[in-house]
This record gives structure tokens, sequence and C-alpha cells, in this order.
């Protein structure tokens, strides 16, 4: 079978290897010595025809040189068995018919479909029938869309005599370099510089791939009050057309990865002519999560209005269960610590569960998985374990098993086709 090969991808401390395998049947017919032509069987120990056929015995003394009396009552070659019963000291009958230690072998047949015998260790390995080709896999970028308000409000002081805007903007370049390529980020800034104070125009970073220095560059120069996006006017806090900005996201037309939108407001929807206030954002967070794509929401300073952040986290679909303040069901973030611990959290729990293989599986019921190499169960429900989607070529891991991954405690993940057993390397 041609396979082809390809590099091992490494995502932060776990290596990710895919091996595609296609096991074999080895035979299960032991070795029994015999004459090279067809004699005829012989009775009480004697040969029968000429030739050397396979002779029965009771005693050795009915064999002739070079081969004993077996248990299974024929004669066979010296050094070979029929049954675990012709061994000693411990050894067992190998499909070769050769008594050997338990656990090792002396050729390909002595070894399960998909295994080859290392006759330098008397040991069996994956290889052979099986294969042992690396193909790539790699972990897929959830698309994130910051959703970030530059009302005047955000130059109030935020603690430890810096602004909210300088609290959020050190926040956010922290979070950005902390999940460099794990997620593919964007930026709406509102207030709109451009048009009317309360509509949006283009967000300033469309979702793509590195996008992180890029971001970084433009909030670093808005801390300067000549820089356009300083927050310093229009003076409105107009979330429902920055929601509509969001929901227009390019990027959210790729099913083949997660996305999402993150909304920081300082403060309550602004009185705007012809806006619809709530009940739009509201709206606009609902359908996004109907078509998969979940909202977070983080409410930064005392500003903030707590009902209305409620509803749009629920409708997000990814509210804040906080057993320690269960009343609020957003993000609540007073001061620079709360606010990175809260988009850490954020942007943990979106990465690291899901990669795409560069080859669809032959068979996708024949596809293992392992942690170390240690087998993962597929889990359908997908309460824990891992599933495959054939519709886009990726497996994903669930509950305690993705907490793994993303803590950086599993050091390899092997995904094999065809045998249920880890690769050698």
């Amino acid at each position: 079978m041609s396979l082809r090969a390809s590099a091992v991808a490494v995502f932060g401390l776990a290596v990710f290897a895919v091996w595609s395998v296609a096991c074999g049947s080895s035979s299960d017919e032991s070795t029994i010595a015999g004459g090279t032509t067809g004699g005829a069987v012989g009775t009480g120990g004697s040969g029968g025809g000429t030739g050397g056929g396979i002779s029965t015995c009771t005693t050795n003394d009915g064999c002739t040189s070079g081969t004993f009396c077996s248990a299974s009552g024929t004669c066979i070659v010296d050094g070979t068995c029929t049954t675990n019963a012709d061994c000693t000291g411990g050894d067992a009958c190998a499909k070769s018919g050769k008594c050997l230690p338990p656990g090792t072998c002396s050729d390909d047949q002595d070894c399960a479909d998909g295994e080859v015998c290392d006759t330098a260790t008397g040991s069996c390995a994956p290889g052979g029938s099986c294969g042992a080709n690396v193909f790539k896999i790699e972990a897929v970028a959830p698309n994130m869309f910051i959703s970030l308000d530059r009302s005047c409000s955000m130059t109030g002081t935020g603690g430890g005599g810096k602004t909210k805007w300088q609290i959020a903007v050190e926040a956010i370049n922290k979070m950005l370099t902390d999940f460099n390529g794990k997620v593919r980020w964007g930026l709406g800034l509102f207030p709109d510089t451009v048009g009317a104070s309360c509509t949006q125009g283009a967000a300033q970073f469309p979702v793509a791939d590195a996008n992180e220095a890029k971001i970084q560059s433009l909030l670093n120069a808005s801390l300067k009050k000549a820089d356009p996006f300083y927050p310093d006017g229009p003076c409105v806090t107009n979330i429902d057309t920055a929601m509509k900005q969001a929901s227009q996201e390019p990027s959210f037309a790729d099913t083949t990865r997660k996305s999402y939108v993150l909304l920081i407001t300082d403060g309550a929807q602004a009185v705007c002519p012809n806006n619809q206030g709530d009940p739009l954002t509201i709206q606009i967070i609902t359908q996004l999560a109907a078509n998969g794509i979940n909202t977070f929401v983080i409410g930064f300073g005392s500003g903030v209005k707590a009902a209305s952040l409620n509803k749009f986290a629920d409708a997000g679909g990814v509210p804040n269960n906080d057993p320690n303040n269960p009343s609020l069901h957003y993000y609540q973030a007073d001061d620079a610590a709360s606010l990175q611990a809260a988009l850490g959290k954020i942007a943990g729990s979106i990465v690291g569960c899901t990669f795409t293989l560069n080859d669809v599986p032959p068979d996708p019921s024949k596809l293992y998985v392992f942690f170390d190499k240690v087998s993962l169960p597929r889990d359908p429900t997908h309460a824990s374990g891992w599933d495959y989607d054939p519709a886009t070529n990726q497996i994903s891991f669930y509950g305690a098993d993705c907490d793994k991954l993303k803590k950086n405690q599993v050091g390899k993940v092997d995904v094999v086709f065809g045998c249920n057993q880890p690769p050698p390397r």
C-alpha cells in the first residue's frame, strides 16, 4: 500500500502525529516438520510411506534422529513445538513453532496483525503490513472577533493610576501574546470614528491568521491622545450597531472552525437616533448563537448595566457560571487583574481540541486515538474522549480529555488508521 508521508505537527507542548496503517493477517498455523513427499501416516511410531511423512508417536524412541515426540503425538524437529506442553522453563509455543519466553518473537508470524518482529530485541513492534507512515494533522484555530468599547468613559480611572483604556489595551495585548497562533483574531472598535456617531463602518481588522502584531500595534498607538482611535469621541456606547458589525464578520462563514464574538464594554447602550438598543443586540447575539457562533460578554468597571449584560451573555450561549457570583451571567472585571483573568479564561476555553487530518481515512470506524500511547475511547455523545466528523475530516476531543490538551498535560497524541495500537515512536 502506497502511503504519503509528511511532518509531525506540534501544538503547544503536545506533539500530534497521525499514523496510517493497513493491517494484514498473520498465519495462525504452527510449523510441523515432515517429509518432503507425501508418505502415509504410520502407526506405532514408525513412519509410513517413503519420503518421511508426518509420523505419530508415543515416545521419543518412535522418532528419527533430530526429532522428538511432541505432546500432540507426532514427531517434530528438535527445537520446535506444536503446543505449550512441548516447551519447558516457562516458555510458550509461538506461532512460528518455536518455544519462546512469553511476549517475545523469532519472526513476524509470532506477532499480532500489524506488527513485525524486531529480531535484534526479540520483541514485536508496529510495522510491516501495518506501516508506520506519519501524516500531518493541524490544530484548527478558532475565530474570535473582539468588539471593544472605545467610548469616552474608557478614559476614566481603572485603578492603579491607569485609565480603563490603558488597562484594556494591556490586557488584550497579553491575551494576544499568550494565545499567539492558537486563535485567529479580529478587532472592531466602537464607536467608529467615521460616519454618524451611532453607526459602524468596516472593522479595523477582519479575522485572519497572524493578526496579533497588527492589532497590538493599533492598540498601542491608540494610547496617545493624538491617535484617531484614542477614546475621546464620539462619546456614545453603540453596542447594538457594534454587534451588527460583528455579525457581518466574513470569517464566520467558515464552518470548518468554531467562531466567537468577544464583547467588552464599560457602559450601557446609548440612546441613538433610529437605533433599537438592547432588543436589537439580543436579537443579533441570539441569531449568531443559532448559527453556532457564541458571544462572550465582559463588563468593565462600575458603569455597566448588569441586567442588559446578563441578557446578552445568556443569548450568547457561553455565560460565566461563577458559583461565587451566580447573579452575574457575564464576566465582571473591575481592575487589571480581573480583566486579564477573564480574557485568559475565555481564550483558554476555546482553543486546543479540534484537529484536521490531511488525509481522509478510508474507513472512519477503524480510527484509533492514543494519548501518550494509551488508547482513548471514541465517544459520539461528546461527554469525553474523541469523535470524528467526516464532513470536515476533523477529530475533536471533549470533556476531561479536551481539558488535558488545553493544560498541556498530554505529551503526544497519535491518530492511527486500521490497527488499535500506538506507533513505535
